[in-house]
């Protein structure tokens, strides 16, 4: 079985008759910054991991129109505008993004084949795993971590990071009652959402109702509004319009009428100008 590697779904080795060295090296190199020390040396301030090259050497046995096929097929292979996995067959579970960095070689001085080599650039330095674990009740305690269900209401989870980096965990929360207030609380920082005086104790699973005419078949508790009565939120809007029950539920039949103002100048301090409306 040939050693596959792929890039951006495409499988180079269904390209070239073989790939004979691949360059990954450990990690990708690191960046250290110091400043002087006044004494002796220098103190150590920060480090950050660089970019990091892998470079695949291949061949191509010689065929009728063989390097021709491979160039063109190499260059559609490659050709990408943004990083794109690139995926080893002897570690499929982790995927570098990668673009190719610059000239991909093809030498056809030999009899019996040409060589070739790609160079890639991964630019965030590290490779990414290709699953996704998932820590729930049903494996907790095992080597994913724990999740912990407390007397109080709240949950603690342990999550065991099976990298060699930092990670940041995507949460997802169901509620399995009404619940107007989540709050996570990590050891940089915390999230909430919602109110927290969210807590009538009651539970309603479905939308609550706007109005229910089963004990009120007249209507009688929909009353019109007292002639000159002012919008207490804004007096340029209508009070006295009417809602009508129609085929399917209520609707608005008359939005009602504005009633008339006027602008006056005061000498209160508080405004340079008052309006006075009323409603007819």
């Amino acid at each position: 079985m040939a050693f596959s590697v792929k890039f951006n779904d495409v499988d180079l080795s269904t390209i070239v008759d073989g790939f004979t060295a691949i360059t990954r090296n450990i990690g990708a190199g690191w960046t250290n910054t110091v400043q002087p020390n006044p004494i002796i040396g220098a103190d150590f301030t920060q480090n950050s991991i660089n970019s990091k090259s892998i470079t695949v050497n291949f061949i191509a046995n010689v065929k009728l129109d063989r390097f021709t096929s491979v160039r063109k097929a190499l260059a559609s292979a490659l050709n990408v505008k943004q990083p794109a996995a690139l995926i080893f067959d002897d570690d499929p579970n982790q995927v570098w993004w990668a673009v190719p960095d610059g000239t991909p070689t093809l030498d056809e001085s030999s009899f019996y084949q040409a060589v070739g080599s790609i160079t890639f650039l991964v630019p965030s330095g590290v490779s990414e795993s290709v699953e996704t674990n998932v820590l729930n009740a049903s494996n907790s305690g095992g080597q994913l971590g724990t999740i912990t269900n407390n007397s109080d209401g709240s949950v603690d989870i342990e999550i065991n990071n099976t990298g060699n980096l930092e990670t940041f965990p995507t949460i997802e929360i169901t509620n399995v009652h009404e619940n107007g207030y989540i709050a996570i609380a990590g050891k940089n920082g915390a999230i909430e959402i919602g109110n927290r005086q969210e807590a009538d104790g009651v539970v309603k699973p479905e939308s609550e109702y706007l109005y229910d005419s089963k004990y009120d078949t007249s209507f009688t508790k929909f009353k019109d509004v007292a002639a000159g009565t002012v919008n207490p939120q804004n007096n340029w809007l209508a009070t006295n319009g009417k809602l009508e029950f129609q085929t399917d539920g209520l609707r608005l039949k008359d939005k009602g009428t504005v009633g008339s103002c006027w602008w006056y100048e005061s000498n209160d301090f508080t405004s340079r100008f008052k309006r006075s409306c009323w409603s007819s």
